[in-house]
């Protein structure tokens, strides 16, 4: 079996069908984010476990766009330890307090990230703030609610983004192996947080504006362009 010519294949085609069933909900999501930059409002981004890497994407990015927060704490990611994310994201309050204490107003956006769509973490954070939600709703249909709520983030959210990816997330049969491997959420979850950029840089962009997008630091100037973007938004 040739797995790299097979899994471009898998890749290929989720993000042809994106492309061809949910680009509309993307063009509401973009605007959503644009129209809270011109009012001067953040994009915060938010994520449990393996979800929280699209925060960390699309901050301080080459080509990125600088009024965005990203929720790294290390109790709800991977980093420090997959168990006790896996444990926090049944907490309740805890994204309510993340939520106050990195200071989210009226006018931002909150950019919610979780496959499962189920769990109290990105329920409660769809509910507390105007949130987009990257989600997964034929999985999310399917295992028992764990939230206080009794309701999934496709129903909470503002505007609900549905991924597309397969279920079981892993996408690659092995001969012998009951179980699939190479998950392709975080593959699909960056191309859609990357369409919601490119739409909204798109939309903003005007002659003479200088729009805050950082700059590699291997070119000329983007030293000092970066260093204006780091005193203004500080990620």
């Amino acid at each position: 079996m040739d797995y790299g010519e097979h899994f471009k294949a898998i890749i290929s085609s989720l993000i042809v069908r994106f492309v061809s069933e949910g680009l509309d909900i993307v063009r509401r999501a973009f605007r959503a984010v644009a129209d809270a930059f011109v009012g001067g409002g953040v994009l915060h981004v938010i994520g449990a476990g393996h979800s929280a890497t699209i925060a960390e994407e699309l901050s301080f990015r080459v080509g990125g766009l600088a009024p965005v927060n990203p929720f790294m704490d290390t109790n709800i990611n991977v980093s420090h330890s997959a168990h006790l994310s896996t444990l926090l994201e049944g907490v309740r309050r805890y994204a309510e307090a993340l939520l106050r204490a990195r200071g989210v107003r009226s006018g931002d956006v909150v950019l919610v990230v979780s496959t499962s769509g189920v769990n109290t973490f990105p329920v409660e954070a769809a509910l507390r703030a105007r949130a987009i939600g990257i989600t997964l709703r034929e999985y999310s249909l399917k295992p028992s609610l764990r939230n206080p709520w009794g309701r999934r983030l496709f129903e909470v959210v503002d505007i609900a983004i549905d991924s597309k990816v397969p279920p079981e997330d892993a996408a690659l049969s092995i001969p012998g192996l009951a179980v699939k491997v190479a998950p392709v959420s975080t593959i699909l979850n960056s191309f859609i947080a990357g369409l919601i950029v490119a739409y909204s840089v798109d939309y903003l962009v005007k002659p003479g504006v200088k729009l805050p997008v950082w700059l590699s630091t291997h070119l000329l100037g983007a030293g000092e362009h970066n260093k204006e973007l780091f005193r203004a938004y500080a990620p």
